[in-house]
């Protein structure tokens, strides 16, 4: 009988211990498109992920006294530490990183009547287009919350979710205008423009990061 009790006292014990490092593989989806994950738990209160997610999307806008059709093409690596408050209790945490790649937006300015207009007057787009690219920084920091990935996992699946923001002010570091249209609208005019693409630009400095996944716990 005290064999028994004293295995009925251990099995209680293991089943209600959590699993101190508990590793993940993850797979995920959400505004950073498609992506994988690995978590390498640092303690029970922390742990550190790295992860891959990528896609491209297409948009048309206005900016200046042009349209644009552009295509972002949205490929990066994130590092990230994720902090804990009471890891026994519920899986929140507090998630600082930053995002490694380079994102960036490819625009062409398009006419559907092969012509520009500027200032009030249409110049004809001499059969060539103007194209812009717009490219994020390097490196940009991001700061979340989210559920999940919690290091005193138990072995198995779960699910996750994030919420958060990454910084980096975009850069229009390509405008390319073919020197027979600067010569027809004044390279003041090209210069103005620029200017105006890059204020929409500024627009998408901060970056909103909204993710689901699937976790397995090893």
């Amino acid at each position: 009988m005290k064999k028994l009790l004293i295995a009925v006292a251990a099995s209680i014990a293991a089943l209600s211990a959590p699993l101190v490092h508990a590793r993940e593989v993850y797979g995920q989806i959400g505004t950073e498109g498609v992506g994988i994950g690995y978590s390498e738990p640092l303690g029970t209160h922390d742990n550190i992920r790295a992860e891959f997610n990528g896609f491209s999307f297409s948009h048309s806008f206005d900016a200046g006294q042009l349209h644009y059709d552009g295509t972002a093409h949205i490929y990066h690596g994130g590092l990230y530490l994720d902090f804990f408050p009471a890891p026994n209790t519920i899986g929140f945490r507090l998630t600082a990183g930053a995002l490694i790649g380079g994102d960036h937006v490819d625009a062409t300015a398009t006419s559907l009547t092969s012509t520009y207009t500027y200032n009030g007057t249409t110049y004809s787009t001499l059969g060539e287009n103007i194209h812009a690219k717009a490219r994020f920084p390097t490196v940009r920091p991001y700061i979340g919350i989210g559920f999940g990935h919690t290091p005193v996992a138990a072995k198995g699946f779960s699910a996750f979710f994030d919420a958060g923001v990454a910084f980096g002010r975009p850069t229009i570091d390509q405008f390319d205008v073919p020197a027979n249209i600067v010569a027809a609208v004044s390279q003041t005019a090209v210069d103005q423009q620029k200017q105006d693409l890059q204020g929409k630009a500024d627009k998408l400095r901060f970056y909103p990061i909204v993710k689901v996944g699937v976790t397995y716990s090893f």
